[in-house]
């Protein structure tokens, strides 16, 4: 098969293109990085075949552009993160499935954090990795939680929880003295759930709720969450 061909020039414009088990979205922004469009395109695309996948993506007309920047971002619930100083690249598989079996075949990869001094391990399907190094051979493939950390967290937060809001996930970074104490997702299926998870992140490792922020992350709509978080800690944010 072709790889993606351009049709038009659109050089001042970069193009993020986010993948998750229901399908991906395709997000447009400006010189200014300033949201242009986004559009979502529903698929089992964890079940796909490469074959299946590229033919999906090469009928999206955004793909079919030049665009200043390309980033592909992909959210995935298997990941380790290691600190830097005892990652060995020929053991990233040993950091990954340390405590858990590995059950499928999985492509497993990981992104440096370099300003975090931690190195993010994690699986990806292989028929996926497969199609997106086939159309994309001089991309890096991006774990949701190492774009979370390289865009969203700034290294200088102190005493907060972060977290990533997903549909049914929620991804927590706990932030003590800038420096990241704990890194965990949690499955919620109500907003009910949503606030338990939080506080028990409070609870378990007894943080203050008057001296701890929550500052909110998603591209869903958190108004609802966020209300609900309130009651119970002092400052509720949506970033």
């Amino acid at each position: 098969m072709e790889k993606v061909s351009s049709t038009r020039d659109y050089n001042q414009y970069s193009l993020s293109i986010r993948f998750s088990s229901d399908g991906f979205s395709l997000s447009v922004y400006d010189e200014l990085n300033k949201m242009l469009s986004i559009k979502k395109v529903s698929a089992l695309l964890y079940s796909l075949s490469e074959e299946e996948i590229i033919r999906m993506l090469m009928h999206e007309p955004e793909l079919q552009v030049n665009c200043k920047n390309i980033r592909l971002i992909c959210e995935l619930d298997t990941y380790a993160f290691v600190p830097a100083s005892i990652f060995k690249s020929d053991e990233a598989e040993l950091f990954l499935f340390y405590h858990d079996k590995k059950e499928k075949p999985e492509k497993v990869l990981y992104n440096e954090l370099v300003a975090w001094d931690m190195v993010n391990v994690f699986s990806i399907p292989p028929a996926l990795h497969a199609a997106l190094i086939h159309m994309y051979p001089d991309l890096v493939l991006e774990h949701h939680l190492s774009n979370f950390f390289t865009d969203k967290i700034n290294p200088n937060n102190n005493n907060c929880l972060q977290i990533w809001v997903r549909p049914k996930m929620m991804d927590v970074v706990v932030m003590t003295d800038a420096k990241p104490v704990l890194i965990n997702s949690f499955t919620y299926r109500s907003t009910e759930d949503f606030v338990y998870f939080t506080l028990h992140v409070f609870e378990q490792l007894s943080l203050s709720a008057e001296k701890y922020d929550v500052r909110l992350h998603g591209m869903h709509k958190l108004n609802d969450l966020q209300m609900n978080v309130q009651k119970y800690v002092k400052t509720v944010v949506y970033c």
